[in-house]
């Protein structure tokens, strides 16, 4: 049954200012599960199913679907449209950011990701899946277009950032195609992207993490300060800001210089320099915040 059609036989409202917002172009939707390309037996987790438009699909496949919805309404009606129908479809009614994914995996196998994900908790939700990166193969998801913006921006340009970087440090991402608003209901304000990130099986770099994400942080939380007091402060007086600038001219990197002019190898190549020389007491700071 179409999404409208359930709306109406349920006397449902969907919620639009906390960020449920339907699809519900069967041409997209059917584009989007294309691009997930599911197959029998594989297990896959729906991140918000909402009314179960994309979740039939996949089942259709013969995939093995774990929904994770919060909305207490949407998990009722899935159950009175789909979970008789369909015995590869595990329902669970919770907030994906306190689920542990270890439970739903068979052993030795990988998960896919799916969903349609609030502009409001993408970046958590994205943090999210890089925390259980080990065990997911690849994440496709819709999401807001200044989102998919910040993702892809290019160092130099108002949208980069420390989602830029996160993402493209642990995963390999693909801009897939672009959903305009008039696909959802209630329609937001905005565009939405269909992404693909396939998850690294190895880093670009064997760094500490930790510090390389200090060192982003720092560099982006007060994007006005030059890169050397950006770093130095950041540090809270543990580093100098002449110990500071003699590693970022071993860098090849100019004091003057912004967080946004430095690509995710600068970064990479600071958090190398750091740590050799102050990994201790940085780890010490990095507990500290």
């Amino acid at each position: 049954m179409h999404q409208i059609q359930l709306l109406k036989k349920y006397e449902l409202s969907i919620r639009g200012f906390r960020g449920q917002h339907l699809l519900v172009d069967e041409n997209i939707q059917r584009k989007f599960v294309s691009l997930v390309n599911p197959t029998k037996g594989e297990v896959i987790v729906e991140i918000g199913p909402g009314l179960g438009a994309i979740t039939e699909l996949l089942l259709q496949s013969g995939a093995k679907v774990i929904a994770i919805e919060q909305d207490e309404r949407f998990i009722e009606i899935l159950k009175g449209e789909l979970e008789g129908d369909y015995k590869n479809l595990t329902l669970v009614h919770a907030d994906i950011l306190k689920v542990n994914l270890k439970k739903y995996i068979p052993a030795k196998s990988h998960l896919k990701i799916v969903g349609n994900i609030p502009y409001y908790i993408t970046s958590a939700i994205l943090l999210y899946l890089i925390g259980h990166r080990t065990f997911i193969d690849s994440a496709y998801l819709t999401v807001q277009r200044e989102i998919a913006d910040r993702i892809f921006a290019q160092p130099g340009t108002k949208a980069y950032g420390r989602l830029s970087l996160l993402v493209r440090f642990y995963a390999d991402i693909h801009r897939a195609f672009e959903i305009s608003r008039n696909c959802f209901s209630p329609k937001p304000k905005v565009d939405s992207a269909a992404l693909e990130l396939t998850f690294r099986q190895t880093l670009p770099a064997s760094v500490d993490e930790i510090l390389l994400f200090d060192l982003i942080k720092f560099g982006f939380g007060e994007r006005r300060k030059n890169i050397l007091n950006a770093i130095s402060d950041g540090f809270r007086g543990q580093i100098t800001k002449q110990e500071a600038k003699v590693l970022l001219n071993e860098a090849g990197l100019q004091e003057n210089m912004r967080a946004e002019e430095l690509m995710l190898k600068d970064f990479i190549c600071l958090a190398e320099l750091f740590g050799k020389r102050f990994k201790p007491l940085l780890h010490h700071v990095a507990l500290g915040n």
